[in-house]
């Protein structure tokens, strides 16, 4: 089994241990800091100028501060020198397989109760990659995990979110809560670690507003993390239709006309809740856009305190070609909602008999 991010308080003068509390099917937190903006520092040898890590990095804090709540970080570069219990804040690779593959480490202050520092370890001898090409990843059956994703992952514990087994969410399976629509990957916090970092530190006073539709859904759980895998796509009668690998993912049989039930997850990574629509696509490529064939759609509201996987019943053109062809969902596809981020469409890839 792929091993997983942890972390672990470290126990130093004034520090105190925050116990971790929960709800129902949501999102953990271990503590929070006293401020809303704090400053991660970067190692010079593991993030140098130019290096496609620290691009990564850049692009991956850049995400992880669109979230909904008031809690930023700030990121810095170039620290020549780093460490534990030091008094700063910082991130950085290592050669020590017993960070394998990547643990945060956090103190708090023993009066106030309040998180002073946290420190983020990554080991070089994990197969990370900063490419966001598809089949790269360990997402859709490549050989590597993504760097953005995992770092999302320990930023979130920065944070002071915990491990989540409950629903599809980055505190998770990192490496398969991900969006993509076309053959580059997303990293994103989403909805769970969204709401959990609103629940510390309050809402933004900007207006943040974000829906998503991905193809991946929960599966299970493995210890305190959840486990994720592709949504499916199943026969009027709920039998998973026949398939193919194609591109790191099923390729489903299926017949002009036939009544086919298709699944994705949807969620609200935004402030308020928000009644929506869903359009269902059928695309000639992996870019699922309105330019696209619309064969359906369905309205829903959505919170911000469930990760929603919905099953939709849909109907193959019956005067469709053979041939391979992608159908999409594309949340809001009226545009009516003003949002932060762009992950509005996913899609299943299909065979028409």
């Amino acid at each position: 089994m792929k091993s997983m991010s942890k972390s672990l308080i470290q126990l130093a003068l004034l520090v105190g241990i925050f116990l971790v509390s929960s709800t129902a099917s949501a999102y953990t937190t271990h503590g929070r800091w006293s401020g809303t903006t704090i400053t991660m520092h970067a190692a010079q040898v593991s993030f140098p100028a130019g290096n496609s890590y620290r691009t990564s990095l850049s692009t991956a804090v850049t995400r992880f501060n669109r979230n909904p709540s008031r809690f930023r970080i700030s990121q810095a570069y170039d620290d020549g020198s780093v460490g534990f219990n030091n008094g700063q804040s910082e991130v950085w690779f290592t050669s020590d397989a017993a960070y394998n593959p990547a643990w945060t480490f956090w103190w708090n202050n023993w009066w106030t109760g309040r998180i002073v520092e946290a420190d983020v370890v990554f080991y070089n001898g994990e197969a990370y990659t900063t490419s966001m090409n598809k089949t790269t990843s360990w997402a859709y059956g490549g050989s590597r995990r993504t760097f953005q994703t995992t770092l999302l992952h320990e930023y979130g514990h920065v944070a002071g979110l915990g491990h989540e087994a409950d629903e599809y969410n980055i505190m998770g399976q990192d490496w398969t809560h991900i969006h993509c629509n076309g053959g580059t990957l997303y990293a994103y916090l989403g909805e769970d670690a969204c709401d959990g970092l609103v629940a510390l530190y309050g809402r933004h006073s900007s207006t943040i507003e974000d829906l998503s539709v991905s193809m991946f859904r929960r599966t299970g759980a493995s210890g305190e993390y959840s486990s994720h895998g592709l949504c499916r796509m199943f026969n009027s009668s709920g039998v998973l239709l026949s398939s193919s690998a194609y591109n790191g993912q099923r390729r489903y049989n299926v017949s002009p006309g036939q009544r086919v039930r298709v699944q994705f997850t949807y969620e609200n990574n935004g402030e308020t809740t928000q009644s929506t629509r869903v359009g269902f696509y059928i695309s000639t490529n992996n870019y699922v856009s309105t330019y696209d064939r619309l064969i359906g759609t369905l309205g829903m509201t959505l919170s911000r305190d469930n990760v929603f996987t919905y099953t939709a019943t849909l109907t193959i053109p019956s005067d469709l070609a053979p041939g391979t062809y992608y159908l999409g969902a594309l949340i809001d596809n009226d545009n009516t909602l003003a949002e932060i981020d762009s992950m509005n469409a996913a899609y299943h890839i299909i065979t028409v008999l």
